[in-house]
């Protein structure tokens, strides 16, 4: 009975393995070798007078093309990350030569579901305090030095790679996460320093939170061990069953935590399909109570 549940999860991921691998192969065409295969810039200009958004006809698409066309880490390839960008422009500040723009941001990963629209994921970014010199066609340019426009896209480009990278291998996203520390450290310092220590905060916070970030591995791994040509069923409940060990000690030691909620947001009805099909139904309880605002998907699955 159990391997039945598991086989039609095997069935299900590999039909929703082959969908997505061809629609990222016909996204990869825009970008052979940056991190990211899509992104969508929006600005929120709003608050500002017609004549101040004059300044901005070109932000979005050069962010964009940013993300698409700069190469993050030329170690690392095949991540096919998509992303949303929403930039609301707050107000437009002169002194002597220099335009400063204050802002918000949120940043979102998605994915490409079998309808063709995308999803909001697990990865949620909100920034205020953004702040940065600009002038009007103003391009960017990916080095390492402190640039309070292109380093703030770089943030958060390591922040998704980060994160991505941890789903690969056990604390893989380390390196990415620490270079996002570092970019916001140069930000602290620097004479544009408005955010930037909420940033850093937030990347320790999330590099620090071994917990949720090897739930992510071990999820993903039992999603990897479905695609296997001969599942080993052993395999795929020694990942959930690690997660599930993870999840009570995230519970009892941090409690309600921000990021792992948007985590179960995004999986939580494969997470409860996987639980129930291994016959978990303590890992269920526990979600039920943790994850309060999916209460109803994991209590329907109890019923099973």
């Amino acid at each position: 009975e159990k391997m039945d549940g598991v086989l039609k999860l095997q069935i299900m991921n590999v039909c929703k393995y082959l969908y997505l691998s061809l629609t990222v192969c016909l996204l990869m065409g825009t970008s052979l070798w940056s991190q990211f295969v899509e992104v969508n810039a929006d600005l929120d200009m709003r608050r500002l007078s017609e004549g101040e958004r004059q300044i901005f006809f070109s932000l979005a698409e050069d962010i964009k093309n940013y993300y698409l066309n700069t190469q993050f880490a030329s170690d690392v390839s095949d991540l096919e990350i998509v992303i949303d960008i929403r930039l609301v422009l707050e107000s437009v500040s002169q002194g002597g030569n220099q335009t400063t723009i204050n802002a918000q941001a949120i940043f979102v990963n998605k994915e490409v579901q079998p309808d063709g629209n995308l999803k909001a994921m697990d990865q949620y970014f909100y920034a205020k305090g953004v702040q940065f010199p600009y002038s009007r066609g103003r391009k960017m340019y990916y080095n390492t030095s402190f640039d309070p426009l292109a380093s703030f896209l770089d943030y958060y480009a390591f922040m998704f790679i980060a994160s991505e990278m941890d789903t690969w291998e056990y604390m893989g996203g380390t390196t990415f996460f620490n270079r996002a520390i570092e970019v916001a450290s140069l930000g602290k310092d620097s004479d544009w320093s408005n955010g930037w220590d909420d940033r850093w905060k937030k990347s320790r916070k999330i590099k620090d939170n071994q917990y949720l970030r090897s739930m992510r591995f071990h999820y993903f791994s039992a999603l990897d061990a479905l695609l296997a040509e001969k599942v080993d069923i052993n395999i795929v409940a020694s990942h959930m069953n690690t997660f599930y060990e993870e999840l009570q000690t995230l519970d009892k030691k941090l409690g309600s935590n921000k990021e792992t909620l948007h985590f179960l947001k995004a999986y939580h009805e494969k997470i409860a399909e996987l639980f129930t099909a291994l016959k978990m139904r303590e890992a269920l309880e526990l979600l039920k109570f943790y994850d309060h605002d999916n209460k109803e998907v994991y209590e329907s699955h109890l019923k099973n």
